[in-house]
């Protein structure tokens, strides 16, 4: 029994772990070992508006501008406002972020920021460099449980109660606890081509279905535009902070293949360019990342350079081909601004929870600051809510049943459900793959993954058939207009059925 359960060991999980009392007993759950992670792969940085000049109320704008139009005024501004003391109070605590000789923050710019608000640690190995930090952190004050792959969310009397898990040997328990968190992170995996861990299976969607949970923007999947691509195969990320530094998209003959579609050509929303890419590799032919002109590429991108290198690219003097790939999943189950989800005791931080702050489109580099604000306001929440939770008799349920995992589902994602999508597609998906709910503890174990990852599939899928026009990340080519009959709606997805809520929007309630 603990005081709380945290499901994932990203950056969210960690920093809620460090904002809690010492006094609490805390179990932190990774299906895999303590590094793997999208945290871990994060390259590009952190946002925050800690130069000359800068404030939250700029960052809050370029946010909702990027958003395209969808994002929560109200939960943006607690994003940048509470985000930028944040960090300010990481910097004052060692976090060895990237500094000039003077020892002040090295700032870089990424897409859709107005100025240069992007702060880097050990160049191009942000993520891990955090994921470090915050282990460290919480070493003597929590109780990890690697490989501990979670089936299933106990839910008693409209409450969650605990988590089914298998260890690594076969063993099935039960674990209780007076708060359990999902973390569990993205869904990059359900897709061919991707940026992220082999751990991204949308399994904390899935989780959420099942337990009736409530979940939201599920159609906005933001697709990295420059994943380095040989042979149909990704290969990582080439960070938009290269593209930020003067990078080039080129085609085979060196001409730039922005100039006509955006004023701010490379540095345009990521839509946008992953768009362009995509549609430039199907009617014309490949895509290269033109970063010669970049002084000291291999100390400032040591880990892209190393990638590169082991692929026989020299970034400093080769074209670098890439390609769009699932990065970044906007929509998630629906919190409130603590975290909270629409059942009792079951709470949401990081990507794999929707909290308003990214609408249809991510900003660049803010996703590692959505979970230090938010895991921060949720261990707040949870002082505030208490530890009054008593432990139950639950029982195990005998396995049964078998699921076989439709071996074309990741590339029909890819097709039907990707950066190009159409209604045609999307109705063929959802009629050869029907979402449905599963009893879950009455498969094994890798029956059950599957089964998070056929779910996590399906309903995507289903909310981009529902959001009948495009907008952000989510393009229809069948209805290609952003539609003002859709702002502000959201489509919320539960066992219960579809339905559509609605979303506050006005950019002048940005102020703080």
């Amino acid at each position: 029994m603990f005081d709380v359960c945290i499901i994932g060991g990203g950056i969210a999980g960690l920093m809620l772990a460090h904002s809690l009392p010492s006094s609490l007993s805390i179990a932190v759950l990774t299906k895999e070992d303590l590094f793997s992670s999208n945290t871990a792969l994060a390259q590009g940085g952190i946002a925050a508006s800690i130069g000359p000049g800068d404030n939250p109320i700029d960052h809050a704008i370029d946010t909702f501008s990027a958003s395209a139009g969808h994002a929560d005024a109200r939960r943006v501004e607690i994003l940048t406002k509470q985000g930028l003391s944040i960090v300010e109070s990481l910097l004052s605590r060692g976090l060895p972020f990237d500094a000039n000789e003077n020892g002040l923050p090295l700032l870089g710019r990424e897409a859709a920021h107005s100025t240069k608000r992007i702060l880097h640690a050990g160049g191009d190995q942000t993520g891990k460099m955090f994921l470090q930090y915050f282990l460290a952190m919480t070493e003597d004050r929590v109780k990890r449980l690697p490989y501990h792959s979670v089936l299933e969310l106990v839910i008693k009397e409209g409450e969650c109660v605990g988590v089914c898990v298998e260890d690594s040997q076969g063993n099935r328990s039960i674990i209780q606890a007076h708060h359990i968190v999902l973390a569990t992170g993205g869904i990059g995996q359900l897709y061919s081509q991707t940026s992220n861990s082999l751990v991204a299976t949308g399994d904390g969607l899935s989780l959420a279905f099942h337990a009736g949970a409530v979940l939201e923007d599920l159609e906005f999947v933001q697709f990295h535009p420059t994943v380095l691509t040989l042979h149909g195969k990704s290969h990582g990320l080439i960070s938009e902070a290269v593209r930020g530094e003067g990078a080039l998209l080129v085609d085979a003959d060196g001409q730039r293949i922005m100039t006509d579609f955006h004023p701010l050509m490379e540095l345009a929303p990521r839509d946008i360019v992953a768009r362009v890419i995509e549609r430039h590799w199907q009617q014309k032919g490949p895509v290269f990342l033109d970063a010669r002109q970049i002084l000291q590429f291999k100390s400032k991108y040591p880990s892209i350079f190393k990638n590169c290198n082991n692929l026989h690219i020299n970034p400093e003097k080769d074209l670098i081909p890439v390609r769009p790939g699932a990065h970044f999943h906007m929509g998630g189950v629906q919190t409130d601004e603590w975290g909270a989800t629409s059942i009792p005791r079951l709470y949401a931080i990081g990507e794999v929870a929707s909290t308003g702050v990214h609408g249809a489109n991510r900003l660049a580099s803010n996703s590692l600051l959505e979970g230090l604000v938010f895991a921060k306001r949720l261990a707040s929440k949870l002082l505030d809510t208490g530890f009054n939770f008593k432990e139950l008799e639950i029982q195990l349920t005998q396995v049964t049943e078998e699921f076989t995992l439709p071996a074309d589902l990741q590339l029909r994602m890819t097709q039907q459900v990707g950066i190009l999508r159409d209604k045609d597609k999307l109705q063929k998906f959802s009629a050869d793959f029907p979402l449905c709910g599963f009893d879950l503890q009455r498969y094994s174990s890798q029956h059950i993954k599957d089964i998070h990852r056929y779910t996590a599939s399906c309903l995507i899928a289903k909310a981009a058939l529902l959001r009948n026009e495009s907008r952000g990340a989510h393009f229809r080519s069948d209805v290609s207009e952003t539609s003002a009959l859709w702002a502000g709606k959201t489509v919320e997805l539960s066992l219960a059925g579809a339905a559509f809520g609605e979303r506050i929007l006005q950019q002048k309630e940005i102020v703080l």
